[in-house]
């Protein structure tokens, strides 16, 4: 038999049958990873597996961390156990656990990307990332030489910007891993240098294109989206906001879910007011997008965004509001944003001197 000091007499002795039984259960896996004799040693519970409909159901219980999870197969679920007690004992020990960058890349799409709003378009940029080499260093090897590798590798094929947009999605990925999994000591993305930040938008919709956009609007789905592009104008609300507009208050659109997760109540002209009055939109902003663009293919118009058409709308309102009225209108935390739109020379200034 076994017997561990630690424990109490009753729960030390450990039969030759009952040691049989858990190296049955997986206990052998256990032996060559180290996590065996922590669990006698530290007297933690050994994982359980239960039958399901749906399989076999893995839970493990190390550090007062419980976890759980459902598998096809046995073996499928004594390796989940094993690996998730190794990475939780490991970081309690302070050391990394053996997994590359990509494993942290599918734990945070999992785990994070999975329950965003944008989660779509942030799980194509992580497969994209995937394929790159940094996705197959080790996490206690990478560093910031890694990064910087990435950097000028994404530079040959992308823009500063795109290249800044993937840097902040990596490293809030090294953050978690950092702060919460325990997988990483530092973000290694800390402190590297990255493009400077590209200069914004300034394509808008000229009174010309409208024009040419109204004559190719010959069928239903057109003149759809020409009303939504056209309330865009009036409200500078967004493609999403504006195809999940359905409560409008006197002459205030409530928005419940915007895009940083927050109401906002956006006034209408009585122009807007107008175009809501004739019935609710009916494309969803993959269908906007879609249409959008092939309205303007017919019309001949390259290079014009449906986003563009926020910028039209600040530009003409700032006009009208103040910067703090423009940011409120459009859900900006930042004046920055809004400072962007106020284009008065120094003469329109001192004109309103006087």
């Amino acid at each position: 038999m076994i017997y561990n000091i630690r424990m109490s007499p009753t729960r030390g002795i450990f039969t030759l049958v009952e040691f049989t039984r858990v190296l049955r259960k997986g206990g052998l896996e256990r032996l060559k990873s180290g996590i065996f004799c922590e669990q006698f040693t530290q007297n933690l519970p050994m994982p359980t597996y239960t039958k399901t409909p749906q399989g076999v159901r893995a839970q493990i219980c190390v550090k007062r961390i419980r976890k759980s999870k459902t598998f096809k197969s046995m073996g499928q679920a004594r390796a989940w156990a094993v690996s998730q007690e190794n990475e939780i004992l490991a970081g309690e020990r302070g050391e990394i656990p053996n997994k590359t960058f990509s494993d942290a890349l599918d734990r945070y799409a999992e785990t994070v990307s999975a329950h965003k709003k944008g989660s779509r378009w942030e799980l194509v940029r992580i497969n994209l990332i995937k394929r790159d080499r940094i996705a197959s260093v080790r996490l206690k090897d990478l560093d910031a030489t890694h990064v910087s590798d990435w950097r000028d590798r994404r530079l040959l094929d992308v823009s500063g910007a795109s290249v800044n947009r993937e840097k902040n999605l990596l490293s809030h990925v090294c953050t978690i891993a950092v702060k919460e999994w325990k997988w990483l000591k530092v973000n290694p993305f800390i402190g590297v240098r990255m493009p400077p930040k590209g200069k914004p938008r300034t394509r808008l919709m000229t009174d010309d294109e409208r024009i040419r956009l109204s004559q190719f609007a010959n069928t239903e789905i057109y003149r759809e989206v020409l009303r939504m592009a056209d309330f865009a104008v009036e409200t500078g609300m967004r493609a999403g906001e504006i195809c999940g507009l359905k409560e409008v208050s006197g002459q205030v659109a409530v928005l419940a879910d915007t895009k940083n997760g927050e109401r906002r109540e956006v006034p209408l002209s009585a122009k807007a007011l107008e175009i809501w009055n004739l019935g609710p939109f009916t494309l969803d902003s993959k269908r906007l997008d879609v249409h959008w663009r092939n309205l303007c293919k017919a019309a001949g118009i390259e290079g014009l965004h449906f986003h563009d058409l926020r910028g039209v709308a600040a530009t003409r309102l700032s006009q009208k509001l103040t910067p703090f009225q423009l940011a409120k209108m459009f859900g900006w935390k930042d004046l920055k944003h809004a400072m962007i739109y106020y284009r008065e020379t120094a003469e329109d200034v001192a004109k309103l001197l006087d």
